[in-house]
């Protein structure tokens, strides 16, 4: 506890369940891995549907239906069938009944790929784009009658990231194709520029408001052709490189086969192309979600009551034939007919189903099916929800994913372990035929560099190397033409994220051929990170940071970008000194000596120089604690931002074992923590960042901490929500409602897992460790540790722990890559035994006994 922050938890008493600090709200995905359309179900049982960032419906989804009654109902509980089958039971209480339902996604179909003009990769769109966003003052085309509709709404791309339809044709044909454009967003020209790319024509570079004017749509021609005969030709849109606002947006694209008609014929929407693409309303494959709503009357006497569905939406609603049908994307039908409609004053509308009678101790049923995208209607009874429940969990049981490489005996970690492996194969996207590992289903449905580089380490972790090389060459596919990577601006430290990714996954797959085929873009990186030394701020020899790096974005609870709070910083080093290790680490790997020589002087005169900086503005909080602040001149709390420093300690290994400054800013955090994490370092408020546990986790571990590791993972794992997954940011218990960030957010999955895995094994120089961070829990009578084909610096590893009342039994198989030693921790059982080094190119069958 902190008791300075005036936050006091709840006692044990009133924490029965193990999730004690969960979120307030949550949302968890039950869509199948891969999959486009990413649905997901909310605290109440509520389905989400249709994710909008910039969204005007509840939550930001376009709809939301979720089950209740006609009378008030109050959240009891909720859980997941199993942590590898995503099927959420909800239960809800009203007086004298209890209300539970179980929905799920039914097995996708066998969809065959959408004739004409698809979509592909990210599915995010902006609906109103003439909105909020713009004044009413500076409406004009925009609202009128005469707009075309198609120009309302918009496909939208962030930070850099580009919008891509494919044109499925006859091989080796072509045609022209027409993209609409309409700025919804800005008035001047200049503040947008878009790069748009089409097959076998030449790019073109638009400023929408500067071509066509402010809320003023217009149009793009392209004369493409199928250059190299696969049957798709493939359109782009994405930010200039010198756009001032690096979004992307395109509100239509129409293909002609034959001769294209004039503007005015388009615009007026009386063209007969042989595609169309309304590029606010992407088709996505046909899908059906199911769900089983089951009332018991617990009372001696009838109760009559009206089962309803509360449904939230910007569409437009219809009843037809019983069924409710959601705009043009979703239908709603069940067992019951839906009987009315009527909007209460919560916004809410309330589909109503026939009256029931619930006798004494007496139930009731129905079965509910969420139609998506224009799939085929089904029975809508129990019959058919029996079936496609069991063809749905034998087709999660048989998901290829990456379970049992990590098995601990504490049941709720494993199951988080489970859980987290699962939720990044969901959120994941196929891009360009290539697997994207995304952060979130929702607003973090995007490549970001510094969760990509843990979420491909995760997945290399887990034996899916292959997978993560082809999410590294997507992230170095964003490289800048001066070397550096900036998908956010002004965020120097991309740069070294990406080369410690590059050198993590060179050392995890032992590809020394790949790593010399990305060597170029490596040396490049590092040029780029030298020539900041001598930019703007950084020139300055009267500048707190001098020759270190320009002022930049900071990040994880600070900005410092707007003119006025742009300030000395120190986040930007930390991962510049991280990159700078790995890449002298590369060049020595593929034994360009002269090279890494070189850059290790660099590195090392890097961090004399930050060393020095750091001195200078050294300080202490209230318990006396050294720390050194992120922002030089800021009055900000000394842990706010601190997340690079604990990379720099791990995994950047920037700083050696006992060192006093990383021992000081230990301790500076650990003196924060409410609910056993470390309070306001993030963007919120005096708020919680859960996996920023993580991060600290790994550091006091990497220092000879291994007790306050243990802590910070099980610290996080009590921040989960009862559906195993995690918000990035929350309240304490409490001190608020408010939440940042995505659910499930898949940084936090990669975290939970990789800190799990490093009390178990972690490499230490040419060293492998295991056991040194496990509790003493763990080795009891039964229970076993087991490691099955972890990826390892030195190759796969498989081992097993197994206990016995008296014994511990270590099997250890042999490594494939040499390292000096393999290091058993024995502390978890005998605080006072001495590691034992053993033969890493032998197996080993070592039985203990117990003290």
């Amino acid at each position: 506890m902190n008791p300075s922050s005036g936050i006091v938890p709840p006692g044990e008493e009133s924490i029965p369940h193990p999730f004690p600090y969960a979120p307030h709200w949550w949302q968890c995905c039950i869509s199948f891995p891969d999959e486009r359309d990413k649905v997901l179900i909310g605290r109440e049982g509520g389905l989400l549907l249709d994710y909008e960032r910039e969204g005007r419906g509840r939550r930001h989804f376009r709809t939301v239906i979720e089950p209740g009654l006609e009378q008030e109902v109050e959240y009891v509980s909720q859980s997941l069938e199993s942590p590898k089958v995503p099927f959420v039971s909800t239960q809800l209480r009203a007086e004298g009944l209890e209300f539970f339902t179980e929905t799920f996604a039914a097995v996708p179909g066998e969809a065959k790929a959408p004739l004409g003009l698809s979509r592909v990769g990210g599915e995010e769109v902006i609906t109103g784009w003439d909105g909020p966003r713009i004044p009413r003052t500076k409406r004009d085309f925009i609202c009128s009658s005469d707009c075309p509709p198609e120009f309302r709404d918009v496909a939208w791309a962030v930070e850099g990231q580009p919008i891509i339809y494919e044109w499925r044709v006859a091989p080796g044909s072509g045609g022209t194709l027409v993209a609409g454009f309409a700025e919804g967003e800005f008035s001047e020209a200049g503040r947008r520029l878009l790069l748009v790319e089409a097959d076998g024509a030449a790019t073109q570079t638009i400023d929408p408001v500067g071509s066509f004017g402010p809320n003023r749509p217009g149009l793009l021609r392209f004369a493409v052709m199928d250059t190299d005969g696969d049957g798709v030709i493939r359109f782009a849109v994405r930010a200039a490189t010198d756009s001032p606002d690096q979004c992307a947006f395109l509100n239509a694209l129409w293909a002609f086969s034959e001769e294209a008609p004039s503007d005015d014929i388009v615009l007026a929407g009386e063209a007969s192309p042989c595609a169309f693409a309304s590029c606010g309303h992407d088709a996505l494959p046909p899908r059906r979600i199911l769900s089983r709503i089951v009332l018991v009357n617990h009372t001696g006497g009838e109760l009559r009551v009206v089962p309803v569905l509360r449904v939230w939406t910007i569409e437009r609603l219809q009843l037809h034939k019983g069924a409710l049908l959601i705009g043009h994307r979703t239908r709603v039908r069940a067992e019951f007919p839906i009987q009315t409609t009527h909007q209460e004053k919560s916004g809410a509308f309330l589909a109503r189903f026939p009256d029931v009678v619930i006798p004494a101790h007496g139930t009731w049923e129905c079965v509910v099916s969420i139609d998506r995208h224009g799939i085929e209607e089904a029975p809508c009874n129990n019959t058919f929800l029996r079936d496609a429940r069991l063809r749905a969990i034998e087709a999660w049981n048989h998901q290829q994913l990456p379970y049992g490489i990590l098995l601990v005996p504490d049941e709720r970690i494993q199951a988080l372990i489970d859980s987290s492996v699962r939720n990044i194969y969901q959120a994941r996207d196929i891009q360009n035929g290539l697997p994207a590992f995304h952060v979130g289903p929702t607003c973090y449905r995007q490549l970001w560099i510094v969760d990509g580089a843990f979420l491909l380490e995760t997945a290399t972790l887990l034996g899916r190397a292959q997978e993560a090389r082809a999410g590294l060459d997507y992230m170095l596919g964003f490289q800048d033409e001066d070397g550096g990577f900036q998908l956010k601006a002004r965020y120097w430290k991309e740069a070294g994220i990406v080369l410690w990714t590059v050198m993590r996954h060179a050392r995890l797959t032992g590809d020394l051929e790949w790593l010399r085929s990305v060597w170029p873009r490596i040396e490049q990186v590092v040029n780029f990170l030298r020539t900041l030394r001598e930019r703007e701020e950084a020139a300055d020899p009267t500048s707190p940071i001098h020759r270190l790096a320009p002022y930049g974005d900071i990040d994880g609870g600070v900005s410092n970008m707007s003119d006025a709070e742009r300030m000395p910083e120190f986040s930007n080093a930390y991962w510049i000194l991280v990159g700078l290790k790995a890449a002298a680490e590369a060049a020595a790997l593929l034994g360009e000596d002269k090279t890494a020589a070189e850059w290790s002087a660099e590195f090392d005169d890097f961090l004399d120089t930050f060393r020095k900086a750091s001195l200078a503005h050294m300080r202490k909080d209230a318990h006396g604690n050294s720390y050194l602040p992120i922002r030089i001149g800021a009055d900000d709390v000394p842990q706010k931002g601190q997340w690079a420093f604990c990379h720099a300690v791990h995994p950047g290994g920037v700083f050696p074992e006992g060192d006093p400054f990383v021992q000081g800013m230990l301790a500076m955090l650990d003196a924060t923590k409410v609910e056993g994490l470390v309070f306001d370092t993030g963007w919120m408020p005096q708020g919680l960042w859960s996996y920023f546990a993580s991060f600290i986790g790994h550091a006091h571990l990497w220092h000879g901490q291994p007790a306050a590791a243990r802590n910070y993972l099980v610290a996080m794992a009590d921040h989960a929500s009862p559906v195993l997954v995690w918000r990035e940011e929350q309240k304490p218990l409490g001190c608020g409602t408010e939440e940042v960030g995505d659910m499930p957010h898949n940084w936090a999955s990669a975290e939970f897992i990789r800190l799990a895995f490093h009390l178990v094994v972690m490499e230490r120089g040419r060293e492998l460790h295991l056991l040194h961070g496990v509790p003493s829990d763990w080795i009891e009578n039964g229970k076993t540790i087991a490691i099955r084909g972890a990826v390892t610096d030195f190759g796969p590893l498989t081992m097993q722990v197994v206990c016995h009342s008296m014994e511990v039994t270590l099997e250890i198989h042999p490594l494939a890559h040499s390292c000096d030693a393999i290091v058993v921790h024995q502390t978890a059982w005998d605080k006072n035994a001495l590691p034992l080094r053993l033969d890493p190119t032998r197996t080993h069958r070592i039985t203990l006994l117990l003290p």
